[in-house]
């Protein structure tokens, strides 16, 4: 029986110590030295890319789930936001399910990789993702039938909220707690204009193109990147600055003397602040269900509470007016008040 080929993969040669591509008997060389990995494997990925072509034109029986995923991640996820969140998603996709044909999707196929995936809302995204590589296959390339993908529900609304009781008590911990004092920054940008973590922590005093910035002289916080491309579901809209958090502002812009971000640990950018809010949110003496996002969750249900019109709140959230309808209206009975009285 003959061996099966090798892959297309990276060879060291000896002689030069540079980089080749090795593909059966063809040698190419990636023209990086031996230092340069990067460089090798970036040059791989495109050699990779090259040697593929999509079938066009394929019947939905014979075009493989894989060669759809393959496509859409050669062609079309370097261009999203979110690379590496795309990246995984299709991996586990393609390990489930790649070796079918893309006519077996069906709900059933839909429903049995979101019981292998565990969780409704993580198959939801991954199963999104799909949908997005099939269409973008057929868009480009054809497919006798286009098939419909099958999505879980989507989660529940979240209940769980702050008050304001609570938000002192996160904030009296943070200054108490030692190195934890710059969550401070975070807990009350958060509850004051109900942004998200990933772009509070992005947030610089000027523009520029890694995330948003703080116009001090108009009081608008722009939450999105100079060029920033963001999902249709992602918002990223400018929000005016409430005039109890521009005191902050002001103050923390002062003591910065020129840093660059807003939220930052002793002048270093923050990647991740989970470890250091669970110390907290412990201090404080809050449970598990209190995470960096209730922060948002919060200031939608106080915006609803306080009854400023679904549109006005939507906009200062980043979100359309029907998902600050579905997701907050709900929370808190208290603040329909006037319709309760109203005859």
């Amino acid at each position: 029986m003959p061996r099966q080929k090798k892959p297309a993969h990276l060879w060291l040669r000896t002689t030069n110590r540079v980089w080749y591509i090795k593909d059966g008997a063809t040698r190419v060389t990636t023209g990086c030295a031996e230092h340069d990995v990067d460089g090798a494997q970036a040059a791989l990925k495109a050699y990779l890319a090259a040697q593929y072509q999509a079938p066009g034109q394929g019947r939905a029986d014979q075009i493989t789930i894989a060669d759809t995923l393959i496509v859409y991640l050669q062609e079309r996820v370097d261009r999203l936001k979110v690379q590496d969140k795309a990246k995984a998603e299709i991996g586990r996709l393609n390990a489930f399910m790649g070796h079918r044909p893309v006519a077996e999707i069906r709900g059933r196929l839909c429903r049995e990789y979101a019981k292998h995936r565990g969780t409704d809302a993580g198959a939801r995204r991954d199963l999104e993702t799909l949908r997005a590589a099939v269409r973008y296959y057929h868009a480009e390339y054809g497919l006798s039938v286009l098939p419909t993908i099958t999505l879980p529900d989507k989660s529940l609304p979240r209940e769980r909220w702050l008050t304001r009781s609570e938000v002192a008590a996160l904030l009296r911990a943070a200054r108490a707690t030692d190195k934890c004092d710059h969550l401070v920054r975070l807990i009350l940008i958060g509850v004051y204009t109900g942004t998200r973590l990933s772009a509070m922590l992005n947030l610089q005093w000027r523009p520029n193109t890694m995330g948003g910035w703080i116009d001090m002289d108009a009081g608008i916080m722009h939450r999105k990147a100079a060029g920033e491309r963001v999902s249709h579901n992602k918002r990223k809209t400018p929000v005016r600055i409430p005039n109890r958090l521009m005191r902050f502002l002001r103050a923390w812009k002062k003591a910065d003397q020129g840093l660059p971000y807003v939220v930052h640990f002793r002048g270093e950018p923050i990647v991740k602040p989970h470890k250091a809010f669970r110390t907290v949110r412990a201090a404080a003496g809050l449970g598990e269900d209190v995470t960096p996002h209730i922060l948002r969750h919060t200031r939608g249900t106080w915006l609803a509470q306080a009854g400023v019109p679904s549109g006005q709140a939507a906009a200062s959230l980043g979100m359309t007016e029907a998902e600050y309808e579905r997701t907050y209206l709900h929370n808190d009975p208290s603040f329909q008040g006037a319709a309760a009285d109203a005859y």
